[in-house]
């Protein structure tokens, strides 16, 4: 029988200690502002993204006028091929839409 009023007893501590922890008022915390680093990004001091945009279009175009001239050698070697001549009508669109 005396364990239950020590078990009551722990039991209602326990219980206060948990609320004293969760009314405590917690200070708002900032994180340090990191110093803002120097660019190391000049206009002048890397290569200039067009450049390597144009650059990429003109390999593209140089590898569909390749494949184009193929086809068409390959046409002319069969010129009833049907899926060769749809093949340079739109290799040549290709090269007339992007490449011009």
């Amino acid at each position: 029988m005396r364990t239950y009023p020590v078990l009551a007893t722990v039991a209602v501590l326990g219980l206060l200690a948990c609320e004293d922890q969760k009314t405590e008022a917690v200070a708002p915390t900032a994180a340090p502002a990191a110093p803002a680093a120097a660019s190391a990004l000049t206009p002048t001091g890397g290569p200039n993204l067009a450049q390597q945009i144009n650059s990429q279009i003109a390999s593209v175009c140089k590898s569909y006028r390749k494949a184009a001239t193929q086809a068409k050698a390959d046409l002319a070697k069969n010129p009833d091929d049907e899926q060769l001549k749809a093949d340079v009508a739109a290799y040549d669109a290709v090269i007339d839409d992007a490449c011009t």
